[in-house]
């Protein structure tokens, strides 16, 4: 292809470029316009110069100039009409080449001309025959002959005018045979004839041709510049190619096209736009420099080398920063880049383009920039916000700083074109971007900008929700200590939302929100305000909105202790919650703890009537709410302290049935024991005592008293019963304190006896003993003086028994079973006096006396054997005296020894008593009164 676009070139000019002598001058540039369009001829045979006019009838002037010759004139003659013959041979086979018939002329015309030379070597046109044999062989395919022909004509007439032509037509056959460096050295020739041959600028250009061919890039290069610097118009030459072309003189656009893109080839091949900075850098600036890179790129681009094209015109930018061009340039790079479809250099070069040529960088030094720049500078940015958003929002995490790069040119945009028809649009998306890049505050405030810095448009009110929104979630995201100020930032974006846009779709849900931000911040009063204009936004107001106010409402007036308010909101708020939800749960309770405030305020100001009302209404209005149990009880609690002792057990005992797990439940038992005691009900209090002292969570001491004065109010009901019960409890659970359970265990004796049980009589009597026994260090007199009465009263219910009795026959076994009786009477009445108190020894000892003189007269009371005579009967009459004496002597034994008590200072009834029985058992000794007297007297 190049080969042909340079012989095509070179065809162009040498078409007429010879004359019959030298100095005929070259073609002009239209004329190879012109012939441009015609089909380039056959690369072996290129058109030459025509020497003469063909005849309007060739064949007719070959007839003329054979007949001539037949005539036979003289040899100038003769030679000058051969050679005219060869002329029009050859000028024939121009027109009809290729055919039988004009090869056959062409060969005649050789033989001629070859013939001349041979018979006339000094003709001093030989020449001329010369360069006409070399178009012949050429013509006929012998370029290699017209080479050597055209190198003798050049040679042996080296001031021949046509001696240039002939250089010119040697150095184009030698290229057309690919032997560039000779055709290059040929041209060279050609050129330094300058302007005395019309073929000087086909030789530059074809010696161009040359050098590119052999690679000589630089050499090309610097040929084709010397021809663009000749023929591109007067600086400053336009940067487009086509531009530049129109101011070249007319016939040589041609020329200065295929020139600047020969130059572009080679630079590409030298390595695209780095090369031509290499060699401006090495060789100085053409004064055409920016059109080099512009054509270079326009080129490659042609081309579809669409990154090379690129780097070409990058190429520019970085050699010529500060070129009024390079913002060109630079858009050239990007329009490369997008035409290869490659979007990530896109991207990156417009971000070089929007920061270089920013209106704030150091390329415009304080200047302003061009309207192009801005043109394409807004493009550029709006271009890179939207491409880095949108991949942003590809992976919202794993490309959340890509979020902050949009934003970034978002801004840029806004402040460099404060006055674009879509700023508002930017600004919105700016806070979009911003927010999704984790900087919320930032966002909301982006999103104010564009809800109220300008005139109403599309985004207005979206921007609002979106910056109250955003307020929140900043509010979310803040430490703690900053909290406050952040929801303070979402209640005024909420408020001025409200404000401002009265009809806008969720004013009523952030008023919602506004409300419940001024009552975390315990802005109160605010919040209710706020709050109230939900409510009174009308009834087709959404119930969850409603509710929420009332929320709001209801916690902001109790917190401030208004609870009669925050009561009827929490009803209203209670009635917009369905049915068995946990938020109706939860606002039950806040409705029972405002109620009870109430009563809690009422007992504080000493109205306890009221305050009494208030806690029994918490469990009238919200009867299964948790804080019932405390509102009964602190209502009992109030009824207690006004004496009202029927209200207050009626309440507390509901308390027990409704709460029976309750922890209050002891507080209850006990405030309930002490009211029924006031109220004179002393078995009622007794139950209450016995819950008390039932309950193991109760400290010991506690449910011992509580176990004891539940036996006690027994006692004083009157009821039996539930005393033993009590008691026989008491003991059983608290044997310790022992002198109080040795009292129960009396009490035991005592209602045994009085309900003739004498067994647990005795039992209980053995338990008084055995536990004073079992008393170790604890023993005191109180506890001894009990067991000895307990002993006492064992022995003589041991005498009683035993004096029952009888001895009948056969007295051996009557006998034992009542001595083994009296034995065990007389083993209790020797302990009970065994524990050293006087009264009891002195009744232990009459009662001994009694059971050992009892015991003698039932043996002589005895039912006799039967059967035995009269004598047999004295004699066991007599025997039974003997065996009953001695148990007479020991109740007399036992008698005196009480009597010898008065020397001891004792003298009570069972001395006294012992002192009769004497007189009787032995009157002898005791019969006088007088002497008795006396001696008691004494013995006192």
């Amino acid at each position: 292809m190049l080969r042909t676009l340079a012989a095509s070139c070179l065809a162009v000019w040498l078409v007429g470029c010879a004359s019959d002598g030298a100095g005929k001058p070259a073609p002009s540039i239209r004329s190879v316009l012109a012939e441009k369009k015609k089909e380039n001829p056959d690369e072996a045979k290129i058109p030459v110069i025509r020497s003469e006019p063909i005849a309007p009838d060739a064949d007719k002037a070959l007839e003329n100039y054979k007949k001539l010759l037949a005539m036979k004139p003289d040899a100038n003659v003769q030679a000058e009409a051969q050679r005219r013959l060869a002329d029009l041979q050859v000028q024939t086979d121009d027109l009809a080449g290729g055919t039988t018939e004009s090869e056959t002329q062409l060969r005649s015309a050789v033989r001629t001309y070859e013939r001349l030379l041979n018979e006339r070597p000094q003709d001093e046109k030989n020449d001329r025959i010369l360069y006409q044999l070399a178009r012949a062989q050429q013509n006929l395919g012998k370029s290699e002959d017209a080479i050597a022909t055209l190198d003798k004509l050049s040679k042996d007439f080296k001031n021949s005018a046509l001696t240039g032509d002939a250089h010119f037509r040697r150095a184009d056959l030698l290229y057309r045979l690919d032997r560039f460096p000779e055709a290059e050295a040929e041209f060279a020739t050609v050129m330094s004839y300058d302007d005395r041959t019309p073929f000087f600028e086909p030789a530059q250009y074809m010696k161009g041709w040359s050098q590119y061919r052999q690679s000589k890039f630089d050499a090309a290069i610097a040929t084709f510049f010397d021809i663009l610097d000749r023929e591109l118009p007067d600086d400053p030459v336009p940067l487009e190619v086509e531009e530049a072309l129109a101011g070249v003189e007319r016939g040589k656009t041609d020329l200065a096209r295929d020139s600047l893109r020969v130059v572009s080839l080679s630079f590409a091949a030298l390595g695209g736009g780095m090369a031509v900075s290499e060699s401006f850098a090495k060789n100085g600036d053409p004064r055409f420099y920016p059109l080099v890179y512009n054509a270079l790129g326009a080129m490659l681009l042609e081309k579809q080398r669409f990154t090379d094209a690129a780097e070409a015109f990058t190429a520019f930018t970085q050699r010529y920063a500060k070129h009024e061009l390079a913002p060109t340039f630079q858009s050239r790079v990007i329009d490369a880049y997008a035409s290869g479809g490659f979007g990530d250099l896109v991207t990156r070069e417009k971000e070089r383009y929007a920061t270089t040529y920013d209106p704030a960088a150091p390329y415009w030094a304080g200047a302003k920039p061009t309207p192009e720049v801005m043109t394409a500078l807004r493009g550029h940015l709006e271009d890179l916000a939207k491409y880095n958003h949108s991949q942003a929002q590809t992976d919202k995490v794993g490309k959340r700083d890509q979020f902050l790069v949009a934003a970034k040119w978002y801004k840029r945009t806004i402040e460099i074109y404060p006055n674009d028809p879509k700023i508002a649009e930017i600004n919105f998306l700016l806070g979009d971007a911003l927010l999704d890049g984790g900087k919320t505050l930032d966002a909301a405030e982006q999103y104010t900008e564009t809800a109220y810095k300008y005139p109403p448009h599309s985004k207005s009110g979206e921007a609002a929700l979106a910056a109250f929104q955003a307020y929140e979630k900043n509010a979310k995201e803040v430490p703690a200590a900053q909290r406050p100020v952040a929801l303070r930032q979402a209640v005024d974006s909420g408020l001025k939302l409200a404000d401002t846009y009265p009809q806008h779709p969720s004013r009523l849900p952030v008023l919602s929100q506004a409300a419940q931000d001024l009552f975390e911040m315990k802005s109160l009063d605010e919040s209710i305000t706020v709050a109230k204009r939900v409510l009174d936004a009308g009834p087709n107001v959404d119930p969850v909105l409603r509710r929420n106010a009332w929320s709001v409402t209801s916690d902001a007036q109790f917190q401030q202790k208004n609870y009669p308010a925050a009561e009827v909101a929490y009803a209203q708020e209670l009635a917009l919650i369905p049915a068995g939800t946990a938020e109706r749960s939860e606002v039950t309770e806040q409705l029972a703890a405002s109620i009870y405030k109430q009563g809690e305020a009422a007992k504080e100001s000493k109205d306890l009537r009221k305050a009494v009302d208030d806690f029994l209404r918490v469990g009238r209005v919200t009867p299964d709410s948790k804080i019932r149990a405390n509102a009964d009880y602190d209502a009992a609690s109030s009824l207690v302290e006004l004496k009202d002792w029927p209200a207050a057990t009626q309440v507390l005992e509901s308390f027990r049935t409704r709460f029976p797990t309750n922890t209050l439940s002891a507080d209850v038992d006990k405030k309930l024991a002490g009211a029924y005691e006031a109220d004179n009900k002393p078995a009622q209090a007794a139950q209450a005592y016995e819950r008390i002292a039932a309950r193991t969570s109760e400290a010991e001491p506690v449910r011992r008293e509580a176990s004891w004065q539940a036996a006690k109010l027994y006692d004083g009901a009157k009821q039996p019963a539930e005393s033993f019960r009590a008691h026989q409890a008491y003991v059983t659970a608290f044997p310790r304190p022992l002198d109080r359970a040795m009292e129960a265990r009396s009490r035991l004796v005592d209602l045994s006896l009085a309900r003739g049980d004498t067994a647990t009589q005795v039992y209980w009597l053995k338990e008084i003993v055995k536990a004073d026994q079992g008393a170790g260090n604890q023993r005191t007199d109180a506890t001894r003086t009990l067991a000895a009465k307990s002993s006492l009263e064992l022995g003589r219910m041991a005498a009683l028994d035993a004096r029952k009795l009888r001895l009948t026959a056969p007295l051996d076994k009557s006998l034992a079973a009542k001595k083994e009786a009296m034995e065990t009477a007389i083993g209790s009445l020797n302990q009970a006096a065994g524990y050293g108190f006087a009264e009891t020894t002195t009744a232990a000892t009459f009662e001994i006396a009694g059971l050992y003189q009892d015991f003698g007269q039932s043996l002589m009371t005895s039912e006799r054997p039967a059967k035995l005579k009269d004598l047999e009967l004295e004699q066991y009459n007599l025997l039974l005296e003997e065996q009953a004496f001695p148990f007479e002597e020991k109740a007399i034994q036992a008698h005196e020894a009480n009597i010898k008590r008065i020397e001891q200072g004792r003298y009570d009834t069972w001395v006294k008593q012992s002192a009769a029985a004497l007189v009787k058992i032995a009157p002898g000794k005791y019969s006088k009164r007088e002497q008795s007297e006396d001696t008691y007297g004494t013995l006192r």
